[in-house]
């Protein structure tokens, strides 16, 4: 198969996720509503002092209330993510398309990329509303910073992305995959959200992409990214097969 033909295939194959969810608007206003929901309710459940480098006092004792909100805000992504990967093959099923998606003249690591490029598109479409949320409610002043907190959070995506859509298709084909789902790709999570939350608590402490790239967690995050994004997309031509 020509490179042209693959990238054309796989653009409309992701042309067709996009319009299913602009006209049947089943998978992003889900995740949309549960992270603004979450995001209000922790604002007012947590104890936000005037400066988020201004310590917060926990049980377990004290601790800057940059990693409070760090957390928060990972933690939110995390299962609003995981809400739309659930739906990832899900009109398929529904339909009984899913053969028919199979029959497609394109190399199943085709097929992973249109699916991973859909959920990005979601995840991405969500951190757009949830980042000026979380700037307004618990008062975010980054500066240029933001541009620095934008890749750190795309880089995310990527190995999250990646990880999604592979459990999903494993979730797919079993009869609780909203329950399967989470089971399968929070372990594997692990890793990246450490070092999400550590990273994005270093920017809202002030730290710049320097001192942010030179930490061990970006490093890991990049790594994370490389080998779980090729490692999905081999393994998704045997699983979907299965």
């Amino acid at each position: 198969m020509s490179a042209a033909g693959f990238a054309g295939k796989t653009r409309a194959l992701i042309a067709k996720d996009l319009r299913v969810e602009l006209r049947g608007r089943d998978t992003l206003p889900p995740m949309v509503a549960f992270a603004f929901t979450v995001a209000l309710l922790l604002a007012f459940a947590a104890p936000a002092p005037p400066r988020l480098q201004e310590p917060v006092s926990l049980p377990v004792g004290t601790v800057p209330f940059i990693d409070v909100a760090a957390a928060f805000l990972w933690i939110t992504v995390l299962f609003a993510g995981l809400i739309g990967f659930a739906r990832t093959f899900e009109v398929e099923e529904a339909d009984g398309a899913i053969d028919s998606l199979l029959l497609v003249p394109l190399d199943r690591s085709g097929l992973f990329l249109a699916k991973a490029a859909a959920n990005a598109t979601f995840v991405v479409v969500v951190e757009a509303i949830l980042l000026p949320a979380f700037a307004l409610l618990f008062h975010f002043d980054l500066g240029l910073d933001w541009l620095n907190l934008i890749l750190v959070t795309l880089l995310v995506d990527i190995g999250f992305v990646a990880i999604g859509t592979l459990f999903a298709s494993v979730a797919a084909q079993t009869r609780s995959r909203e329950l399967i789902l989470p089971i399968l790709a929070l372990p594997a999570l692990v890793p990246l959200f450490i070092a999400a939350f550590e990273l994005t608590a270093d920017l809202l402490g002030g730290g710049g992409l320097q001192a942010v790239a030179s930490r061990g967690w970006f490093g890991i995050l990049l790594a994370f990214d490389v080998i779980f994004t090729v490692a999905a997309a081999l393994a998704f031509e045997f699983v979907i097969d299965a």
